[in-house]
Formats: structure tokens, sequence, C-alpha cells
């Protein structure tokens, strides 16, 4: 069975947050920034929550204001995508372990021995 047309998968999903990251970075509003692109506010609200995936017109608008190219969108939201999964990962598998650590509450009670002590 194929998908939908409108469908937003997973790519389009790490596609549409790069795009998100490029408006934040830009230093623009939304509202600029949609502006700047051509989209109207609720043409970008309704991508950027995944009701609907963008297009390609719409990756090159966003790769015109933004200088990067769409080939550099695509790599880098594959990329950030990896490294957000791999953080999470991480902050669940050591974070709490760290915190339950034997001695860790005396240090964050600032009890613990001579390695917590500022230097004479």
């Amino acid at each position: 069975m194929g998908r939908k047309a409108q469908e937003v998968t997973h790519f389009a999903k790490q596609v549409m947050d790069e795009c998100v990251r490029l408006q934040k970075q830009s230093g623009m509003t939304i509202k600029e920034f949609a502006k700047a692109c051509g989209f109207g506010e609720v043409y970008w609200y309704t991508r950027a929550n995944y009701s609907l995936p963008l297009n390609l017109s719409d990756l090159e608008r966003i790769s015109e204001v933004t200088g990067v190219s769409i080939g550099d969108i695509v790599m880098d939201s594959k990329r950030h995508a990896v490294e957000a999964a791999e953080r999470k990962a991480q902050a669940g598998d050591y974070g709490l372990a760290a915190y339950n650590a034997q001695g860790k509450q005396e240090a964050i009670n600032g009890e613990a021995g001579p390695d917590y002590d500022e230097p004479a």
C-alpha cells in the first residue's frame, strides 16, 4: 500500500526541524522568516507542527533566504536528528545514574571531601 502524498514522514519531520533551526539561527522572528520565504504564518505553522510536509519549492525558498543549499538542509537534518537521539540516549542512560552515584548527594549538599573544596 502506498503512502499518502500529504503524509508527514519521519524524514519530512527531520527536514522541518532543520528548517525551524535555520529560522531560529537567522535571528528573524517566525513572522519575518515566513514573510521572507513568501509563506503565510499559517502555512509555516501548519508545517512546523507536522500537519503537512514542506515541498521542494518551500525548501528552495528557505534555501534562498538562509543561504544554505537544499542538499545541506537535508544532510544537516539527518545529522542533527542523530545527534539529538544520541543526546537523549545518553541523558537517559547516564543522567539518573550519575545523580544517584555514591557521594553525589553529598557533593550537591556541599559536604563532600577535599576534592570539592575551593583551592587554598
